[in-house]
């Protein structure tokens, strides 16, 4: 039924999202920088639309169709369209989105499926340590090469710290690759290229991009505990849980206050049911 309301939905607009009341994305057509700036806006009036309401800012169409299931549209006007489509897909479908999507809203944590750390070992690129250890290991060293062929690009190896995104579509995963070096006088060039990887479910990317900056901070944190780690004991395995406890405690509510022009605010206030 979702490919259905998105039928609907591509011929108001092509540009739309589904939207959870956590701020998970369900499906969505809009840019990844996008997603974020929507993010903030739900958070701004997830407590003014009512279930049924629609609320237009600009070329903005935000639409309630039950109580945890938002729907955004970019769309200038043309008001009785709009209306006509929002008024189907809730006459055919609301029923369905209640059953399938409400019961998943709510979940206060980005769901982190693997954090691994991988080395560009002398004999090739290779996975360290990983969580959870029962992780498929054919998928793992998938991961492992997909990160590490980041640095390839690089003709130094790892010699800046760099943080990027890479969707892991066979995973239903976007993978957060953060690359750096380790440095050993027996490595070729005084030091080995490494890599720190965390799999967050692709519903959650939003809340992901959104707060990148706190996710680099934890990223570099645990890359010192694990330069320190590799001096000593080699012992990653504590380093690795506790990064994916930070990630994963991420969630709605840690979203900072959103930051809407004054203009839309007043127009937000002015909103009314189509």
């Amino acid at each position: 039924m979702i490919l259905e309301i998105t039928q609907i939905l591509n011929s108001l607009s092509p540009k739309w999202a589904f939207f959870l009341s956590d701020g998970k994305v369900i499906r969505s057509t809009l840019e990844d920088d996008q997603l974020g700036k929507m993010l903030r806006v739900l958070k701004t009036v997830i407590n003014e639309i009512e279930v049924g309401n629609v609320f237009i800012v600009k070329n903005l169409v935000i639409y309630r169709i039950t109580f945890n299931f938002f729907i955004f549209i970019l769309k200038k006007g043309d008001r009785p369209k709009i209306k006509e489509k929002l008024t189907q897909i809730t006459r055919k479908y609301k029923d369905y989105l209640e059953e399938e999507f409400d019961k998943l809203a709510g979940v206060k944590e980005i769901k982190v499926n693997l954090v691994l750390l991988s080395m560009g070992l002398a004999e090739g690129p290779a996975p360290i340590i990983y969580i959870p250890p029962e992780f498929d290991e054919g998928l793992v060293l998938k991961v492992c090469m997909k990160s590490m062929l980041l640095l390839t690009m690089e003709g130094e190896g790892a010699n800046k710290d760099m943080l990027s995104f890479q969707p892991y579509v066979e995973l239903d995963s976007l993978g957060l690759v953060f690359i750096f070096q380790i440095e050993d006088s027996q490595a070729r060039g005084g030091a080995y290229d490494a890599a720190l990887t965390i799999l967050v479910d692709y519903e959650d990317r939003a809340l992901v991009y959104e707060n990148y900056g706190k996710i680099e901070t934890f990223l570099k944190q645990s890359k010192e505990r694990i330069l320190r780690a590799y001096q000593s004991d080699k012992n990653y395995a504590e380093v690795l849980e506790d990064l994916r406890v930070k990630v994963s405690d991420i969630n709605f509510e840690t979203v900072r206050e959103e930051d809407i022009k004054t203009e839309m605010m007043e127009q937000i206030k002015k909103l009314t049911k189509l």
